[in-house]
């Protein structure tokens, strides 16, 4: 039975950026994996803070790290939740940063089943 969700790595794109970084892409990948995770952690941090300014910040910069490994979803609900720093809406920030989160978990999946064999 075929599902009707989208991809959450853009293959071409990852696979473009793959041929461009060659050794250093795992080593990439890595720091993307780490970045985000502690990027999600003090995101939580930040809304419940209500500190606007710092979850804007957070969120550009995985929104930039998630565009440029092919996560587009990713990236745009970062850009979403990067909005709370203009409309201060607490409510809207949680949801955000949970489908974020959510999200993530299923670019980490996509990204386990796609590892670069190793020579």
């Amino acid at each position: 039975m075929m599902t009707n969700t989208a991809h959450n790595i853009d293959e071409e794109t990852f696979i473009m950026l793959q041929d461009i970084m060659a050794d250093e892409f795992a080593e990439l990948i890595d720091f993307f994996r780490r970045d985000v995770v502690a990027g999600l952690d003090s995101l939580q941090h930040c809304v419940a803070q209500e500190d606007t300014e710092q979850v804007g910040a957070i969120c550009h910069k995985l929104k930039s790290s998630s565009k440029l490994i092919g996560a587009f979803k990713m990236a745009e609900l970062a850009r979403l939740l990067e909005e709370y720093k203009d409309d201060h809406d607490q409510v809207r920030a949680s949801e955000h940063w949970q489908q974020l989160q959510a999200e993530y978990a299923q670019v980490s999946l996509w990204l386990d089943s796609h590892q670069p064999v190793s020579a």
